[in-house]
């Protein structure tokens, strides 16, 4: 069962499954961009960016029982090809009950076949914003939660294809279609960022966000933070560390690769605050796995 029910000034989108287990986290290496299995306790999953390429099919093919075709929810945080690329290939191999973005556009010939597998896909589409909170398992008894906590914009139209609209306050933000008439000059301050949640523990997944921005959207301690930007001097720095005091920090990123990612001052920051860094470009694609109190990880490598 898929449903959008409203709370307060925030969608609620309810995602209900069958069995009990852990929640996995998997940070697939696809080289030098993002790909992000979440895999519920019920056995819901989601997948946040595709990367580039599509090495993301073989992450899937790995994490999921071969006769399993079906994704709950596909979301691209930002129109760039390392993150929407092996998202064309993913929805041409599976079906996809759920798509969200912020309908940020990108003028290059990539997008316009993404955007064309996404019409294509007939799914829902959904529209992530700021105070929308995501249930899943929730007749299980082991919530799960995802919580957006950027972009922040007011809505006016639908946020789901052949659903009633949904009419928020402004408050003083731009509307969803300003947003995306006049999208931000640097596309990664599109970027959907967002919050796991599974009993006492959390993890930040925050596609290329700004510092700047992630600094202040940051609003409790999470144990694992997915690095913005692959480690960019961009993405993270003491006051993203000190907001978020993770445990854990991965880095999703390609061996070698051209950008430097990642910077040694992002680096110096995660060391002086204890924090044990996950590379891709290290160990693979990356497990993070949790019964809701304690994190285990497994590497490839």
């Amino acid at each position: 069962m898929l449903g959008i029910l409203l709370a307060g000034l925030g969608a609620i989108v309810i995602l209900q499954a069958q069995s009990l287990g852990k929640l996995r986290m998997i940070f697939c290496d696809v080289g030098q961009g993002d790909a992000i299995l979440v895999i519920t306790p019920g056995g819901r999953e989601i997948l946040v960016d595709g990367g580039p390429g599509s090495r993301v099919l073989g992450c899937l093919s790995n994490s999921v029982p071969f006769w399993d075709r079906t994704i709950d929810a596909v979301f691209l945080t930002h129109p760039q090809q390392d993150h929407m690329e092996g998202l064309v290939g993913v929805l041409a191999n599976y079906k996809v009950k759920m798509i969200g973005t912020t309908g940020t556009r990108n003028q290059t010939a990539l997008f316009n076949v993404w955007q064309k597998a996404a019409v294509d896909e007939n799914t829902r589409m959904y529209t992530p914003k700021k105070g929308d909170k995501l249930i899943l398992d929730s007749s299980q008894g082991s919530d799960v939660t995802i919580e957006i906590l950027w972009p922040h914009f007011a809505e006016s139209n639908s946020a789901s294809r052949g659903k009633p609209s949904i009419a928020l306050a402004s408050e003083g933000k731009p509307s969803i279609e300003e947003w995306r008439a006049n999208p931000p000059k640097d596309l990664n301050e599109s970027s959907i960022v967002m919050r796991v949640t599974y009993g006492s523990i959390c993890a930040y997944l925050t596609g290329d966000i700004p510092k700047e921005i992630l600094q202040t959207v940051i609003d409790k301690p999470c144990q694992v933070l997915k690095v913005a930007h692959h480690g960019s001097k961009t993405g993270t720095n003491l006051e993203v560390l000190d907001a978020a005091r993770p445990q854990l920090a991965i880095i999703q990123l390609g061996k070698n690769n051209r950008f430097g990612h990642p910077h040694k001052e992002v680096v110096d920051s995660l060391n002086s605050k204890g924090v044990k860094i996950l590379r891709n470009d290290m160990l693979g694609t990356i497990e993070v796995e949790t019964d809701g109190k304690s994190l285990s990880i497994k590497g490839q490598k």
